[in-house]
């Protein structure tokens, strides 16, 4: 795992430094030409960026809503899954400049090895202290957004946003179980959140900018999310755009139905770097 997640975050640190060192030389084409233009008042930016997250949070999952069919368990203290690196698709159209919609989905999927400090039930199956097991969380997280440009000034830009994220979170323990011995088990839940939030974006000369995204919703009963994330983009030319960020990412998904309801709380605090091409 180890060998994994610092393979991430060399990719980010690598990205971030090739980024620094091309803006310590003066580019002037980076502003002397206009970007390219697919389709006429309309801006497309399509990319890929590179994470390395640390994870915490709790699941508790049992077996058909039955009480005593599963317990709660701190992930990163019983399990031992705690971090890891990620990978995004990342996509932005501006229309006549006022109209925006972004879309992205990340994909992580920590995995750890331990021997665990302490009983546990998942899913209606026993896991008894001193057994190693192998867990992985594999997370796949779609926001799609709209925002509306309110403010525009010679340097701030304000977009209020509406969207929604969807997560289909899975979680597998292979190991043996009481119950039923060496076994891989997993569930997979999927938690639909409307949100609204808000994009700050700051221009700096050549060709920085620095952007604030803020978004979030509480369903009462189901759960709730939120986000954070403070972003720095540069176009390095008209059509290739560098960034790095840093963010927070909250969410948690609840049942409401049954005696026993599957349940599971996640942060994901991490660093991101990408590129992406404007067309």
């Amino acid at each position: 795992m180890k060998g994994v997640t610092s393979m991430g975050l060399r990719r980010i640190i690598s990205i971030s430094i090739f980024a620094a060192f091309l803006s310590v030389f003066p580019i002037p084409w980076a502003t002397a030409q206009e970007p390219f233009q697919l389709i006429p008042n309309t801006h497309f930016l399509l990319g890929m960026e590179s994470h390395y997250i640390w994870l915490s949070g709790e699941t508790l999952i049992p077996a058909g809503g039955r009480p005593g069919s599963g317990t709660r368990v701190n992930v990163p203290n019983v399990l031992g899954v705690d971090q890891g690196d990620g990978t995004s698709i990342v996509f932005q159209a501006t229309i006549f400049e006022n109209h925006r919609v972004d879309v992205d989905h990340l994909m992580f999927a920590p995995t750890a090895v331990k021997k665990i400090t302490r009983d546990f039930i998942f899913h209606n199956q026993t896991y008894l202290a001193g057994t190693p097991l192998e867990t992985r969380i594999d997370f796949n997280w779609t926001r799609l957004l709209y925002g509306y440009k309110a403010l525009d000034t010679a340097s701030w830009q304000l977009f209020p946003r509406i969207g929604v994220h969807y997560i289909r979170c899975t979680q597998v323990l292979n190991g043996e179980s009481k119950e039923g011995g060496v076994t891989s088990n997993s569930r997979s839940l999927d938690g639909t959140y409307p949100v609204i939030g808000l994009q700050l974006q700051y221009a700096l000369p050549y060709g920085f900018d620095l952007g604030l995204e803020l978004e979030g919703i509480h369903l009462i009963s189901r759960g709730y999310l939120s986000m954070t994330r403070l972003k720095a983009q540069w176009s390095i030319h008209p059509d290739v755009v560098f960034s790095v960020a840093g963010y927070n990412r909250l969410a948690q998904y609840a049942e409401d139905y049954q005696p026993l309801n599957n349940e599971w709380f996640y942060s994901l605090s991490g660093w991101s770097a990408g590129i992406s091409f404007n067309f």
